[in-house]
């Protein structure tokens, strides 16, 4: 698939999913593209400054990654316990509790005017 949309090898093309892990990534990655008149007039992108240090940005995005992990596993965790307890809970009954509602005759409303 890579090599037919970007009209490189078949040994560029497995480098580039191997480093990027996807192919959209890879396609993105391995395609150029073409500069044109307006391309000076669009401002670079600004680098925000985190005061970090890359080796520290490198174990934060590490850390973030991990808590994403666990997040999705207590949210499993979590939902299945949800389940779990909707069906343990008895559903009341019309028998177990009876309401009695009062009617109105016809008769005593017009009592009543």
């Amino acid at each position: 698939m890579i090599m037919s949309l970007t009209g490189v090898t078949e040994e560029v093309a497995k480098q580039a999913y191997i480093r990027h892990e996807t192919i959209e990534d890879a396609v993105d990655a391995l395609l150029v593209k073409p500069e044109t008149k307006g391309d000076k007039y669009i401002p670079a992108k600004p680098k925000v400054n985190t005061g970090m240090t890359p080796e520290q940005e490198a174990i934060c995005k590490k850390g973030r990654w991990l808590q994403d992990q666990v997040n999705v596993v207590f949210s499993v965790a979590h939902s299945k316990t949800r389940t779990q307890q909707d069906e343990m809970v008895p559903e009341a009954s019309e028998e177990s509790h009876p309401v009695s509602v009062p009617t109105i005759s016809n008769q005593s409303k017009t009592d009543a005017q």
